[in-house]
């Protein structure tokens, strides 16, 4: 009697498999890199002139000359019969024929998972010149999103569960910080965290503090930064101290921080009393189930080294952020 009840479980299993969608690998490429599928020939003139001077020109928050994306050329070719091609995070493709109508699509995980692909349809360069300057914001927020989530899932693995648990227990959250990081700094309202390695030293400052009407201003931000780094963060010299550079004046921009309303602050930081300095990136946002601010800073010291990568790492560190409690980490 139990024969026929196995047989149509068993070809019920075997006819749904056939529906199943097969598993994507995920996605590839170096960090902050665009893949531009087009002729060499149109890569090498105007397209791709205009394509550089948005994507590559250079970071205005670095202490030196680094571009906001790297770019990389393939052919249309190329790219359908190459399997790592076409796994590739950021890809912009730029179909120009004659015969089509001008055309801006938008598709995500096609071959690949964590995967955006930008398609330019155009009958002439003037077309895609047009439909680029309308375009160009949203990619570049949309290669970004990508870049963070990479870090993310990259450092999931090697979470830090000391310093989860210490992050929830202090402010009801977490971050997805590595091993590797360290806690330097504890206190009610302060942690921070660090990671040194021969070659650079990442740090993490996390504070709470009163709201006030001014607290989401740029001028109360730096404030806030400057007080708490010249508390808690020295340099090898007596006396010595961080705080923000007015030089290069900061950036501030409004953010979606993984669901709450925050401000992104970018700029340099130098020692007061020594020569280090550095780039940062700042988030300060409203926690309103305890009603106070919480500023999340990354800042690194990297002399003589590439530093917008190691930045990347800290700002998507920062986008890991997840309320919870220690009883349901």
């Amino acid at each position: 009697m139990r024969t026929p009840f196995l047989f149509l479980i068993l070809a019920f299993s075997l006819s749904a498999c056939k529906f199943e969608q097969p598993i994507k690998p995920g996605s590839g490429g170096k960090t902050l890199e665009i893949l531009v599928v087009c002729e060499k020939s149109e890569f090498e003139t105007a397209i791709g002139d205009t394509l550089r001077a948005f994507f590559m020109q250079p970071s205005l928050t670095l202490n030196q000359a680094e571009p906001l994306f790297d770019l990389a050329n393939v052919s249309m070719r190329s790219f359908e019969q190459t399997d790592m091609f076409k796994r590739m995070r950021n890809v912009i493709i730029v179909n120009l024929n004659p015969e089509v109508s001008p055309e801006f699509l938008v598709r995500q995980d096609v071959w690949a998972t964590n995967q955006v692909v930008f398609q330019f349809n155009v009958p002439n360069k003037t077309a895609f010149f047009t439909l680029f300057q309308e375009k160009r914001e949203l990619m570049t927020g949309a290669f970004y999103v990508r870049e963070r989530t990479r870090v993310i899932r990259t450092f999931r693995p090697m979470e830090s569960i000391a310093i989860s648990d210490r992050l929830i227990n202090t402010f009801g959250f977490r971050l997805i910080c590595p091993d590797g990081f360290i806690i330097r700094t504890s206190r009610p309202d302060f942690v921070s965290l660090n990671k040194e390695t021969k070659n650079y030293g990442q740090n993490l400052m996390i504070h709470t503090y009163p709201y006030t009407a001014n607290s989401f201003t740029q001028q109360d931000i730096l404030r806030v930064r400057n007080e708490i780094a010249k508390q808690y963060i020295f340099g090898t010299v007596d006396g010595s101290f961080m705080t923000t550079e007015t030089q290069l004046p900061p950036v501030s921009r409004e953010v979606n921080l993984n669901g709450r309303y925050a401000i992104e602050t970018r700029g340099l930081w130098r020692l007061v009393g020594d020569f280090m300095g550095g780039p940062f990136v700042n988030y300060v946002f409203l926690d309103e189930e305890r009603n106070h601010m919480v500023m999340i800073d990354g800042f690194l010291y990297a002399p003589q080294r590439p530093k917008r990568d190691l930045l990347m790492q800290l700002e998507g560190i920062a986008y890991s952020i997840e309320q919870m409690t220690i009883e349901n980490r």
